[in-house]
């Protein structure tokens, strides 16, 4: 995996402004982030309508969060029915959800309010994997972590962009969590900082774009895409496609159970095929792309798949 080559892609990509991201755009970044990626696998793709349709042939799920159990702040119609037919079955069900400005308790908790029975257990965020990461170097640096609404990481010698002003000076490496509220002006500090004083980031959401009710909201892989191209700055990414997530997750699906599962036999459900569907096929995992909801809730899923060479083993319509 080569950061170097991912950069030089970065700089021939038409970066549009955070507010007018379109599904080109989107694909565009990620095409150009593959180097950095784990490699995709080739796979016969086929379809059914419904991911209820498939309870019967999967051993246990991982599911996204956007996309696929939600879009914007309510439950995509249908989610419902999908837990209730695998509790009857006894099919595990695992949340496996880029969103890091909070823990997985927070977005547990959210489930919750909206009646889904999902365990707190069994949510596991790309936030997970990045403080494990960072907790082996705490002793080393002075981790400075940035987002303005987000839960802070509680590592000796953290320290916030939100409430230290001297955060620039202090923070030995950059921890992107979230990005509400974030806006070209606070980009460019980032850049100007990095540019003057050269350091690495640790993106724990790789996600570029995130479905919502009217359009694409710009996440933290969009702005980190931004900052290699100003800076060249090394960035760090967590959470999917990466593998330590898909290692979490499946090891906390074994543990949860207390079951052993052949990873061929557990699907991952996403609605991305540069985050769920590769890193989910380069893991082992069964791999279902849900189109009707999140990035391709508009058409293009057939067209990407064959321009991209990302290939899920099945396609479903909604939930």
């Amino acid at each position: 995996m080569s950061q170097a080559e991912a950069l030089e892609r970065l700089k021939s990509v038409a970066m549009p402004e955070p507010d007018r991201l379109e599904l080109d755009h989107i694909i565009s970044i990620y095409q150009a982030l593959r180097p950095v990626m784990p490699q995709a696998t080739s796979r016969q793709t086929r379809q059914r309508n419904r991911l209820v349709d498939l309870v019967d042939e999967i051993d246990a799920f991982i599911l996204d969060g956007y996309g696929v159990i939600n879009v914007g702040d309510g439950p995509i119609p249908g989610i419902d029915e999908f837990f209730a037919a695998a509790g009857q079955r006894n099919v595990p069900v695992i949340v496996l959800t880029n969103g890091a400005s909070f823990g997985a308790a927070r977005v547990w908790q959210k489930y919750v309010n909206w009646g889904l029975p999902i365990r707190e257990s069994h949510v596991v965020s790309s936030r997970d994997a990045l403080e494990a990461a960072l907790a082996m170097r705490v002793d080393e640096l002075c981790y400075g972590s940035m987002g303005t609404a987000t839960a802070p990481l509680g590592l000796a010698g953290e320290v916030r962009r939100d409430a230290d002003m001297d955060f620039y000076e202090r923070a030995d490496e950059i921890v992107l969590l979230g990005v509400t509220g974030w806006n070209l002006a606070d980009q460019s500090a980032l850049e100007a900082a990095l540019q003057a004083r050269p350091r690495p980031i640790h993106v724990a959401n790789p996600d570029v774009a995130s479905p919502q009710q009217n359009g694409f909201s710009a996440e933290p892989g969009y702005w980190a895409a931004r900052a290699m191209i100003a800076s060249e700055t090394d960035v760090f990414w967590y959470g999917k496609p990466h593998h330590s997530a898909f290692a979490m997750a499946f090891d906390r699906l074994q543990t949860v159970t207390g079951r052993q599962f052949d990873p061929g036999r557990v699907a991952m459900v996403g609605d991305s095929l540069h985050t769920d569907i590769i890193g989910a096929s380069a893991f082992g995992l069964q791999t279902i792309l849900m189109t009707g909801h999140g990035l391709f809730r508009d058409g293009g899923a057939g067209s990407a798949i064959k321009n991209c060479g990302i290939y899920p083993d099945w396609m479903v319509v909604t939930p």
